[in-house]
């Protein structure tokens, strides 16, 4: 009976080891399916995904258990010892080289550390194959270190590069995130497909075209006691290389990991980011960022523009629960989700970082935008996952098309979340829709912060997330800061002032918090400055702290956490002059050949008359000019003198003030400043009218200018 019993047992546990469902019995499957992250519906009719159809090929779609991430579906790679598995973009949803395209993704690599099998590739390919793209293994079957995409080591009388490129995926690129360490380089490692991982990291991830021959370094092996036969084996050489050296086993942790492909059509360059988004929260990381310049040629030897993309995964003796969570595909559908939060009682936005006061009413936003694609943006699910300390009492969905809202049930808001789906797709017709909830901040005894939440937007071919702004909130403080000193004073030059004021305070906080007084004058802010016990404020504005003309100082009262009171202006005007602010003191006429006809002569050099007026705009001024009689060194007077042109005409500029020109002051033109130079052309200005007759010389006079503060 022992020996019977024996036997039944032996028999069980090999029919066991044949079935494929032992995995799916492993706790580690059972946990990658549990904590699955958000993604999309694979098994639809209009699936922008196919399952690859090479022979060898065992990937399946399989539904998510995450009771949180609805309507997500992964798809199972290997599962298995010799496993290959490929899943490819449909016809319909092709990575566009000609355009921008982005590809964002959930991969999973089982929690076997340095010991795990053997990983997943992504993968850019225009292999005539198409779907059914994958290695040539042949006789020698599954080999794990290929990933389902590089070349198979398997001949060790393979002595070229170009070989072993072609039994890989041809015509692609591959990011390879490589669980196991390939890295056999003895003498029988030829023929024994082990030996990709030669120099790199454990753990590790990294590209390079597989179908050329340029990925792939040789070794050559003579053969023991230098035998004529010659053996060969290769490794790989990775691009854009990831790796962890403080934790080798970085990918197999157990882990779901964030990957975003980005694709810039004008630079041609490909970005992928690693760990770009909490698995747990789905909020954004910075992740850790390669870029390379892709070779189009490689990939694209017909210059077509389309490319189809996708994942592999193979496993050979080791391997891992390897899976993959699709996120957004690139083209299909072009959108945005944001979220903001808006103050109405103290209207204005909540910034990240920024701070509410308990009791304030607030509107969240969420806004989606659709861009562009190639099929609208359908069967939108908003999972909403909302801030703390907002109670909702109000929600409802606008669409862009002048539809009337839909009232939403804020009594199905439960442990602050919401599901709702989107009852109209968004198009190029009909491209937004806002879903706003409407609430009061609750009260709070002491200044609590409120962690920025992640809401995600999921349909059949792309994913979104909007992210609510962390931000503070202060027991319930008004402040009030009133000026008792008045809103609009006067000084004289060279003189200061003084403003106060009183600020006063109520607040649900136990402990009244610290005030201070925040002046800013002509937009330079000034030092900060406390408050008397009282409320009172006194601050001193010197003679040096103000300009001439019009001066605006604005006072603000606010705390340490941020409270604020209203905004008061005070303008402080210094009665202002009229005065020159530079005449050039020398100044000359062009030396010109005399005709005997009458002629004006220009100017030689920078004539210079600057004025200011800081009395204010709309204040005016006249200009006069008076000269004296232009002589020679023997007394001779010049036939003639200055003259002042302008579109009006010519005035002469005699020996009593003649006035010239009048101007209106504008404070907002630099300070009152006018430079009268600055206006005039060849033709206008000051210039000298000689007669006909006057004999040549060098003749010298004087110009006197002069201003009155009234216009003529």
């Amino acid at each position: 009976m022992l020996k019977q019993w024996l036997s039944a047992g032996l028999i069980l546990l090999a029919v066991t080891l044949s079935s494929g469902m032992t995995a799916h019995a492993d706790s580690d499957y059972t946990h990658a399916l549990a904590t699955a992250p958000q993604g999309i519906l694979l098994d639809k009719t209009d699936s922008v995904m196919a399952l690859g159809t090479a022979s060898t090929s065992s990937a399946a779609v399989v539904d998510t258990t995450n009771p949180t991430t609805l309507g997500t579906q992964a798809v199972s790679l290997t599962n298995g010892a010799g496993k290959f598995g490929s899943i490819w973009s449909t016809n319909d949803d092709y990575f566009d080289l000609n355009k921008d395209e982005t590809v964002s993704l959930w991969m999973y690599f089982g929690n076997k550390g340095i010991e795990g099998g053997d990983g997943l590739a992504f993968v850019l390919q225009n292999d005539p194959a198409g779907l059914a793209a994958s290695p040539i293994f042949g006789r020698f079957g599954v080999q794990g270190e290929t990933l389902g995409v590089w070349g198979v080591d398997k001949n060790p009388l393979q002595k070229t590069r170009e070989g072993i490129a072609k039994t890989a995926i041809q015509n692609s690129w591959a990011l390879a995130f490589d669980t196991h360490a390939n890295m056999q380089a003895d003498g029988q490692a030829a023929g024994q497909a082990n030996s990709f991982d030669i120099g790199s990291p454990n753990n590790h991830a990294g590209s390079n075209y597989p179908g050329n021959e340029t990925a792939y370094h040789q070794y050559v092996d003579s053969g023991l006691f230098g035998m004529a036969r010659l053996n060969y084996y290769y490794s790989l050489r990775y691009n854009g290389l990831i790796m962890n050296s403080k934790n080798p086993g970085f990918l197999g942790d157990g882990q779901w990991h964030h990957v975003t492909v980005r694709w810039n059509a004008a630079d041609g360059l490909l970005n992928y980011t690693f760990n770009d988004k909490n698995p747990e929260t789905g909020e954004r990381q910075n992740g850790i960022k390669r870029s390379i310049r892709l070779n189009r040629k490689l990939i694209d030897p017909n210059n077509t523009g389309r490319i189809r993309w996708g994942i592999t995964g193979a496993s050979g003796s080791h391997w891992s629960n390897n899976l993959v969570i699709f996120e957004n595909t690139p083209g299909l559908v072009n959108g945005t989700a944001d979220a903001t939060l808006t103050n109405l009682t103290r209207g204005r936005e909540i910034q990240p970082q920024g701070g509410a006061v308990a009791n304030d009413q607030v509107r969240l936003d969420y806004h989606l935008n659709y861009l562009g694609g190639r099929k609208s943006w359908s069967d939108v699910l908003a999972h909403l996952r909302l801030p703390k300390l907002i109670e909702f009492d109000t929600a409802q969905i606008s669409y862009g098309d002048g539809r009337a809202p839909e009232t939403l049930d804020v009594g199905a808001i439960k442990d602050r979340e919401l599901l709702t789906k989107l009852s109209y797709a968004m198009d190029n017709a009909y491209p937004s829709a806002t879903i706003s909830l409407t609430g009061r901040i609750a009260p709070v005894s002491t200044t609590t912060k409120v962690a920025r939440t992640s809401s995600v937007f999921t349909s059949n071919a792309m994913i979104k997330t909007a992210e609510t702004p962390a931000f503070t909130v202060n027991p319930s403080v008004d402040l009030d800061l009133d000026v008792t000193s008045g809103q609009a004073l006067t000084v004289k030059p060279n003189r200061g002032t003084t403003v106060t004021g009183k600020v006063t305070m109520m607040t649900s906080a136990a402990t009244k918090p610290a005030v201070r007084i925040e002046p800013i004058l002509n937009k330079q802010a000034l030092p900060t400055m406390a408050l008397n016990a009282d409320g009172q404020f006194s601050l001193p504005v010197t003679p040096d702290m103000l300009r001439p003309g019009l001066n605006t100082l604005t006072l603000q009262a606010v705390t340490a956490d941020g409270d604020k009171s209203n905004r008061v202006t005070v303008t402080i005007t210094v009665k202002g002059e009229l005065k020159f602010d530079y005449i050039s003191p020398d100044e000359s006429f062009q030396t010109s050949e005399l005709t005997g006809k009458d002629q004006l002569i220009h100017r030689e050099g920078s004539w210079q008359i600057r004025i200011q007026d800081t009395r204010g705009t709309g204040s005016q001024w006249t200009l006069l000019a008076q000269t004296t009689p232009f002589m020679d060194s023997n007394g001779v007077r010049l036939g003639g003198g200055p003259v002042y042109v302008n579109g009006r005409g010519i005035t002469p500029i005699g020996a009593t003030p003649t006035p010239v020109l009048t101007h209106k002051t504008n404070d907002a033109n630099l300070d009152g400043k006018f430079n009268v130079a600055d206006n005039w052309t060849r033709q206008t200005g000051v210039l000298l009218a000689v007669d006909n007759g006057t004999a040549p010389g060098n003749y010298t006079g004087s110009i006197t200018w002069t201003l009155e503060d009234a216009p003529r």
